[in-house]
């Protein structure tokens, strides 16, 4: 796996303490990793493949297939190309309508009636702003200008 690492690095064209500070380690522990002292932990394997997404899983761990995950075409990978949830966030503790009270229908009451005052509508989500990161530790923010505050 540390023939992999380098791999990764020289891909990334950065150097081992680069490396480390974005996955988010001390340099030593790459550092050790490389020189063979010690095999990476399933910690630094993960916070790789958090950092690196493109990267692919089974040839990162077991050194099978290509180095980057098959993608779209255009040779990088999007948002798209991701398996699974991107975020494990669940808005089930949301009411329908924020701000109001959720009421309780019981089977026996009747529906809504037409001298209703205003029908309940879903929660409708907003983006408030789009983060873009880059490869080499830069990133732009992009807030839309018809959001309200």
């Amino acid at each position: 796996m540390k023939e992999r690492i380098v791999q990764i690095i020289e891909s990334e064209h950065i150097t081992s303490g680069k490396f480390a500070l974005t996955i988010g380690t001390q340099p030593s522990v790459i550092s050790h990793i490389l020189n063979g002292r010690n095999k990476p932990s399933m910690e630094i394997i993960q916070k790789i493949l958090e950092t690196f997404p493109a990267i692919n899983p089974d040839w990162l761990i077991l050194g099978f297939g290509t180095m980057y995950r098959p993608s779209s075409g255009s040779g990088q990978t999007t948002l798209f190309d991701m398996q699974g949830p991107v975020s494990k966030r669940s808005d089930t503790n949301v009411p329908p309508n924020p701000g109001k009270e959720a009421k309780a229908i019981s089977k026996d009451e009747p529906a809504a009636t037409s001298n209703s005052t205003l029908p309940q509508l879903p929660h409708v989500k907003s983006i408030k702003k789009i983060t873009v990161y880059y490869s080499d530790m830069t990133f732009e923010e992009f807030v839309p200008s018809n959001t309200i505050s």
